[in-house]
């Protein structure tokens, strides 16, 4: 019977669950919300048995000696009966909290233990109340409002348990106040009665909503939490960055594993620590950044790209910190919320970019712009303070032949132990710098007098001197020297840098491997080295070349067999010019390839009006061969001068065989294909091997002028030319010898069986009008065009003067 009334009030529950609006609840949270209902009954229970013990207490003092006080005594045991099953309940909550709410049929068993007090406070006022006295009465009708009321407060939150308990005593009460003989009396019951169960049952109502939107709230907190954690778990697990949090006191809290070991702790060494404290502790400026953290934690203000410098392991790590305050939903400040970032890939990177910016990546030496602005830097310091200072210009010598022949990579290593040993030379407040290729200069600020820029040259010369070791190899080079001192030589960057340029000129210039200080002599030298680079790119256009032509006289009988053709350079104001004059030049201003093509032309049609059995000999400059396509130069001027090929000579030195052998071999091959001859000049001065002569399809040799000139006191020279006519004619080749001067040297060349004899002995160049004189006087018939194209004989010329 029991069970079907338990059934029929847990039946109740559903509509009781739509009003109070549980029934929104899904299956997880009506567990939870039936969880809760248990907890708050088990925490009222010792309330509840409290106050029935008391009721009963003064029922009982009130019946003794009465009819009734059997019944209250059966009454009150009843009742205590169920309140011990209670208790019990209650107890065994205390010792294990989740055991009662664990029960299955919880809800059913609150519900039938409320069903049945409510009967027993029910049967009560049926009972007690007609014909008690008036003490009596009093107290039962205080017991049974107060059972009701508590039914609604204390069983609030469990609407079953509520109805179950309340009903019975509602019931009863009311049908008590029916049997009442003073009908005023029970009206005021019954109101009361109503009352006060109206007011509980809504108070109930009431209460039971806010759990029920407490239980949502929560449940929607805790899934944007989860939502939240799995995000940051996973913003953490796939990016650079990590997270942070700071309480309403600035301390960290909750700090991640990210944090802690970007930080090289433990994160149990992070939590509670002062986040400003934190930076003083780690960073090197700690107290300037900790400042600034305060400044913008005290105003409550968003800040974002912070940079710190974290020491970590020995190494620097840079951060990037960004933040931001948190508040609660009363606005209330609770502290910040931020992240942080790993920068030093990022810093590195920069601090790369930037080095690069300004220092040479080959030697790590400083770059030209870094030297252009510390050269202003010392400039401004001398207008200023009127601070001294020098300026070196180095450029090494012979590394091009070491770049050619070794390859890049070889003078790529030979740079880098060149900036190493010019840095160990220098102070720390000199300033060494790579200006492009195998250029270096130096500033130097202190002790910059010229004793000590001359000691400081020495050292350097010596230093960059010394042999160089590559895989077994040792190689040698030397460095040439240019020195200029401020405010001296100058007191612009521009003029202080190009004056040491100069004077690095002229170093190069005395032999190379030297030190020289600018003079300013070189200023004007330089200047007119301007103005002669401008006037010979226009002394081809303007006709300003002309050729003149030195005898090759047969060394059997005096008898020219052919001319060298000379160039010079009929400068309208300066006179003739010698080529030694303006063809390095040329070379350097790249117009050697236009004047090396004239002159062969040019050669080739003044021999066009010669004698047949005379040959022209063209000397050609190294920079003009390499730069010229020679084979279809020489092709044209033979076709254009109707020159036969056998009556050409051209001339080449060793040191172009030594610098591009192969590119040289393909062209020689090809002149020689068209039927010209060739000849190596200047044998003797330069490396002279054997192997040039048998790999390159030379037809004569020219023995240069020094080995001439030196043969009638020395006798090593004289040797020397005996090997070189003996290995002539062990080659088959035809020997010239050039700058013979004297009787005594053309004798001793002729009995050596030299081939051809040149020099001042026999003519000096002869300009095109003198040739002709020349030819008359040299040939006893000779048919020859002049310069105005009229045919002379020796005869006419005679009858002509």
């Amino acid at each position: 019977m029991s069970v079907r009334i338990s059934h029929f009030f847990w039946s109740l529950s559903a509509p009781i669950d739509k009003l109070v609006g549980a029934h929104h609840l899904g299956p997880v949270l009506r567990a939870q919300f039936k969880k809760e209902q248990i907890h708050s009954l088990v925490q009222t229970m010792p309330i509840l048995a409290a106050g029935a013990v008391i009721t009963s207490f003064l029922l009982l003092a009130l019946t003794a000696g009465t009819q009734v006080f059997h019944f209250v005594i059966i009454w009150a045991a009843g009742l205590h009966a169920v309140q011990f099953f209670c208790m019990a309940v209650w107890l065994g909550s205390r010792k294990d909290s989740g055991a009662w709410a664990a029960l299955a049929d919880s809800a059913r068993v609150v519900a039938l233990a409320a069903l049945v007090q409510g009967l027993f406070w029910g049967i009560l006022p049926i009972l007690l109340l007609p014909g008690a006295e008036a003490a009596l009465k009093l107290t039962v009708e205080i017991a049974v409002v107060g059972v009701l009321a508590a039914s609604c407060f204390a069983l609030a939150i469990f609407p079953q348990a509520a109805l179950a308990l309340g009903l019975p005593v509602l019931g009863g009460a009311l049908w008590a106040a029916s049997m009442l003989d003073n009908a005023a009396e029970a009206n005021v019951l019954v109101v009361l009665l109503l009352t006060c169960s109206s007011i509980a049952a809504m108070t109930s109502a009431g209460l039971v909503r806010k759990v029920v939107r407490h239980l949502f709230t929560e449940s929607r907190v805790r899934e944007q939490g989860n939502i939240i954690s799995l995000l940051l778990k996973e913003f953490e697990e796939n990016s650079g960055d990590w997270l942070w949090e700071l309480d309403s006191d600035g301390r960290i809290v909750r700090p991640s594993a990210r944090f802690a070991a970007a930080a090289g702790c433990q994160a149990e060494e992070l939590s509670g620590e002062g986040f400003c404290d934190f930076f003083r502790r780690k960073c090197n400026d700690g107290e300037l950044l900790a400042a600034e953290l305060e400044r913008h934690i005290a105003r409550r203000m968003t800040f974002q790209g912070i940079e710190a410098t974290i020491k970590h392991g020995g190494e620097q790590r840079w951060w990037r910190l960004t933040g931001k305050p948190a508040f609660d939903e009363a606005d209330q400040y609770v502290g910040y919320i931020g992240t942080a970032s790993d920068i030093t890939a990022e810093k590195n990177a920069e601090r790369r970019i930037n080095f690069l910016a300004h220092h040479d990546a080959l030697t790590g030496l400083s770059n030209r712009a870094k030297f252009t602005e510390h050269l202003k830097h010392c400039v401004a310091r001398l207008e200023r303070y009127g601070c001294p200072f020098s300026v070196f210009y180095l450029d090494l010598d012979q590394f091009k032949s070491v770049n050619d022949s070794r390859g890049h990579l070889a003078g790529d290593k030979l740079l880098i132990q060149v900036g190493q040993r010019i840095h160990a030379q220098l102070r720390e407040t000199d300033f060494a710098a790579r200006l492009g290729g195998d250029e270096f200069a130096i500033i130097v600020t202190s002790h910059c007098g010229a004793q000590d820029a001359a000691a400081l040259a020495l050292r350097l010369i010596d230093a960059v001197s010394e042999p160089y070791d590559f895989d077994g190899e040792t190689v040698s080079i030397g460095v040439s020297v240019g020195i200029a001192m401020a405010p001296k030589n100058g007191t612009r960057p521009d003029q202080i840098l190009r004056n040491a340029d100069l004077a690095l000129y002229r170093a190069k210039a005395d032999g190379r491997g030297v030190y020289r200080f600018f003079e300013i002599q070189m200023d004007a030298e330089a200047r007119e080295r301007r103005m002669l680079e401008v006037e010979l790119r226009e002394a081809l256009k303007a006709g300003e070349f002309v050729l003149h032509y030195q005898p090759l006289v047969s060394a059997d009988d005096n008898k020219p067999s052919g001319f060298e053709a000379l160039i010079r350079w009929n400068h309208p104001i300066r006179g003739m010019v010698q080529p030694a004059e303006f063809i390095t030049i040329a070379e350097q201003i790249g117009v050697i390839r236009e004047i090396g093509d004239w002159t062969i032309r040019e050669a080739c049609m003044a021999a066009s009006r010669w004698p047949n059995e005379l040959l022209v000999a063209v000397n050609l400059s190294a920079k003009h061969f390499e730069a010229s396509d020679i084979a279809a130069v020489v092709r044209d001027a033979l076709a254009q001068s109707g020159l036969s090929p056998s009556r050409l000579e051209l001339e080449i030195t060793e040191s172009l065989l030594i610098e591009c052998p192969d590119e040289v071999l393909a062209k020689l091959t090809d002149l020689k294909a068209l039927g010209v001859t060739v000849a190596m000049d200047d044998f003797g001065t330069g490396y002279s091997s054997l192997s040039y002569l048998l790999k390159f399809p030379f037809d004569k040799i020219k023995i240069d002028k020094s080995f001439v000139a030196a043969l009638t006191e020395d006798a090593v020279a004289r040797d020397i030319l005996r090997s070189i006519a003996s290995l002539g004619k062990t080659l088959r080749m035809h020997i010239t010898a050039e700058g013979v001067e004297t009787q005594t040297q053309a004798e001793f060349l002729r009995k050596i069986a030299c081939t051809q004899l040149q020099g001042y002995y026999f003519a000096k160049p002869l300009s095109e009008l003198d040739l002709a004189s020349y030819l008359l006087t040299h040939f006893a018939t000779v048919s020859f065009t002049g310069g105005s194209g009229r045919r002379l004989t020796k005869a006419a010329s005679k009858k002509a003067g």
